[in-house]
């Protein structure tokens, strides 16, 4: 069980390259006057045998945790720690305020033929967002005690909103000729809801804490390279392909939800001889 300490450490180590390596996929890989992808661009493979050497390793400092699989949710999340409860607050607070800026977004600009059912989709979309924040501040505070029948459907509305995030971006970018621009984070985002999945499995099924860990630590690992990697090459002065605001604010609410999980994966890995004095 000693090596699982070391994954959600290494989860952000290998973040900053996987920013890096996606900047210059975004940077090498797509035509400049298009912005469709470039034929023979190696930058894709190289940011995916990146992805793939993650999930590994992951893999294998995750396997220890199925030891625990019988083991109660508060002995494995529950926690008095402040800095765990700081970081879920932010993320519950950003998903909050994204949720409400994608409303407005929404609210404020329209597609062309875009269908009514779609506009309301994104709109029920945002309201779960907001409700979703709200969950994810509720949820570290029912962490710092026994857990309760009304607590635990805190870990529903996450999973609800994860799986309303796939299907939104997917609408949004599955007829795009640039989908190759926007396929990490696709997948990214099916690796979400299965990491929302395995943590309300923790209360609502058999509990499996070897897979929440790893889904939590390779979504955040795709989800902050490809926000990233985006953020990096404008600053580089890449103009394609360009992301929508609405694209971009969906990347955030990613990375937002993930520091939700990046917290709960610190919890979940957590030394334990340091249990006794939280």
């Amino acid at each position: 069980m000693k090596q699982t300490k070391f994954l959600p450490i290494l989860m952000i180590v290998l973040c900053l390259p996987g920013v890096v390596v996606r900047a210059l996929h975004l940077l090498n890989g797509f035509d400049i006057d298009t912005g469709l992808p470039a034929v023979g661009d190696a930058w894709v493979w190289y940011f995916t045998a990146l992805l793939v050497l993650a999930a590994v390793l992951y893999a294998v400092l995750s396997l220890p945790l199925r030891k625990r699989n019988a083991v109660p949710f508060e002995q494995l999340l529950g926690t008095q720690n402040p800095l765990f409860r700081m970081a879920a607050v932010i993320s519950g607070l950003l998903i909050v305020v994204g949720g409400l800026g994608y409303l407005y977004l929404t609210m404020t600009t329209g597609e062309e033929d875009a269908a009514g059912w779609a506009k309301i989709l994104e709109i029920v979309y945002a309201v779960v967002s907001v409700l979703c924040g709200m969950c994810a501040i509720g949820l570290a505070k029912a962490q710092g005690g026994e857990m309760t029948a009304q607590s635990a459907k805190l870990t529903l509305v996450p999973l609800l909103w994860s799986c309303l995030h796939l299907l939104v971006n997917y609408r949004m970018t599955c007829v795009d000729p640039k989908l190759a621009s926007f396929a990490f984070g696709l997948v990214a985002d099916v690796i979400l809801v299965l990491a929302f999945y395995y943590l309300a499995r923790l209360l609502y099924g058999k509990p499996r804490p070897a897979l929440l860990a790893f889904f939590s630590a390779v979504t955040t690992t795709m989800a902050v390279s490809d926000l990233g990697g985006y953020g990096l090459s404008r600053l580089m002065g890449v103009t394609t392909p360009e992301w929508s605001a609405k694209m971009i604010l969906r990347g955030c609410l990613s990375v937002a939800a993930c520091i939700l999980l990046a917290a709960e994966l610190f919890m979940l890995c957590r030394d334990r001889a340091s249990d006794a004095q939280e």
